[in-house]
């Protein structure tokens, strides 16, 4: 669960710099970690969604069809606050 630096191959590149990614038999703890998001910088939706949203949020997750679940932080200030609470 330790979040890390995105690259260019990365979805989420050029907008988030880090993501912390869980596995499908971690799904209570990704669910955990989303709402604890929510509480801490409000809401948000899905990655392919951002661009729909009047603003960018600081925060955003990605499910795909692999079973892979992440969230995408976009700041070393957010990511700083994920890393004290679940490191």
């Amino acid at each position: 669960m330790k979040p890390k630096k995105l690259d260019r191959r990365m979805l989420g590149y050029h907008d988030y710099r880090y993501s912390t990614t869980f596995i499908r038999n971690n799904i209570e703890k990704f669910l955990e970690v989303r709402e604890w998001c929510w509480e801490q910088w409000g809401p948000s939706c899905e990655y392919e969604f951002v661009y729909k949203k009047q603003f960018k949020p600081v925060w955003c997750w990605i499910s795909d069809h692999h079973g892979r679940y992440r969230i995408l932080l976009e700041t070393d200030k957010e990511t700083a606050w994920y890393v004290l609470k679940w490191t």
